[in-house]
């Protein structure tokens, strides 16, 4: 067990249910590997297939082809690359641990997740842009679970909403973990999504939709603000402007704000609400306050 934990990089807060995650059998399979690359005739027949598509195996670079192709070239992933698999395809299993458990989880997850960031490529985006890009882009589009909500799950929002168009080896459509969806359904998820109150952004291969409680990228955002350092990605080009004369002081912009660019305070002793506070520095240019505001007091302008 302790050459499965050490082989597989398992963490303390995973061990109580580590074989509900990786199975004893795969465990046994993964004690008698060496390091390195192997190849299906090194392990139990039709067990190299599986194990790739749970995120138990990564194919290697010098396979040929994907999950489909020939003469491939398998290593050791790691409990990172499983978890990440684990919460997408198993997530009735994953809601069954306790809260605490899947809490330190999540956080274990974007700890790692976070040392290894570098200055990402992903944008905010307005919905005018995704379209876009799902119109432009046209390769095949793929929908898969959000795994950052699918770990995380505290927003209660929708999860079902990443849009990618990567399908080589590794990834989720290799692995048979998402769907294969035409333009126009892309964009119903992408609607779908902003009017459950997501946030669209983009890198030159997915778009997403985010929420700022889950969403990793925006978590490491906050970190890195509190860290006091410089941050010169995830905004659009675009920046509200507020005009406090047409404010009706309805607070939906609060509610709906993922990044606390909107503040109410209410009247003394009332549910009522006094005044609005804009904090235009904190806006990342989404755009999804503007369509709920009833006295259109909110415009998205470019920066």
């Amino acid at each position: 067990m302790q050459s499965f934990l050490q082989a597989f990089a398992v963490p303390q807060v995973a061990c109580s249910v580590i074989d509900r995650i990786v199975l004893p059998e795969e465990q046994r399979v993964i004690e008698s590997l060496k390091t390195g690359l192997f190849s299906e005739e090194d392990v139990l027949a039709g067990f190299a297939d599986a194990a790739y598509k749970r995120g138990i195996f990564s194919l290697s670079d010098e396979s040929c082809g994907g999950a489909s192709g020939g003469c491939r070239q398998y290593r050791l992933s790691s409990f990172y690359g499983r978890l990440d698999v684990f919460v997408i395809s198993e997530p009735e299993t994953y809601r069954s641990f306790p809260l605490e458990t899947r809490k330190a989880l999540d956080d274990w997850y974007f700890d790692a997740y976070y040392k290894q960031l570098s200055v990402p490529q992903d944008t905010v985006i307005t919905q005018e842009e995704a379209f876009e890009r799902i119109d432009k882009d046209e390769r095949q589009v793929y929908l898969a679970p959000c795994d950052c909500r699918s770990l995380s799950g505290t927003c209660g929002k929708p999860v079902k909403t990443c849009l990618s168009w990567r399908s080589g080896a590794n990834t989720f459509a290799d692995r048979g973990l998402s769907e294969a969806i035409g333009k126009e359904k892309a964009k119903q998820v992408v609607l779908e999504a902003e009017k459950a109150g997501l946030m669209h952004t983009a890198n030159p291969n997915t778009i997403c939709n985010c929420c700022g409680d889950c969403c990793y990228l925006f978590r490491a955002r906050r970190r890195m603000q509190a860290e006091h350092r410089s941050i010169s990605w995830l905004k659009s080009a675009y920046v509200i402007s507020y005009n406090e004369a047409l404010c009706i002081k309805c607070g939906k912009c609060v509610s709906r704000c993922n990044v606390g660019v909107f503040t109410a305070e209410k009247e003394t002793g009332k549910n009522s609400i006094k005044k609005i506070t804009v904090q235009l520095d904190e806006c990342v240019g989404c755009g999804i306050c503007v369509p709920v505001c009833p006295a259109h007091a909110l415009v998205l302008k470019r920066a």
